[in-house]
């Protein structure tokens, strides 16, 4: 499904997968002169947007993987906020 919807400094392309908590989509960062860099990004639901125990369950998650240095383990890149919208952008 292509959506093409901006989020911050991303744009969100495809859709990849949705559970009970977030949706995960294709995108990239659009930079000056051209440049894009493909990542992953994981968009909180905008029904646990205002739910505090659910933010703060992904910013949890953004501060354990940061740390972590393996090539089984996606890097994160920025925990972001976007209006409502809070999200994890991944390798």
């Amino acid at each position: 499904m292509t959506i093409a919807q901006k989020l911050g400094r991303y744009l969100l392309v495809d859709e990849i997968a949705s559970g009970g908590m977030a949706t995960v989509y294709r995108g990239k960062l659009l930079g000056i002169e051209g440049f894009e860099k493909d990542v992953a990004v994981k968009k909180i639901l905008p029904v646990w947007s205002h739910n505090r125990e659910f933010v703060t369950m992904l910013i949890d998650e953004a501060k354990v993987l940061v740390p972590l240095q393996h090539n089984n383990i996606v890097q994160v890149f920025e925990l972001g906020k976007d209006g409502e919208a809070y999200f994890l952008v991944m390798e």
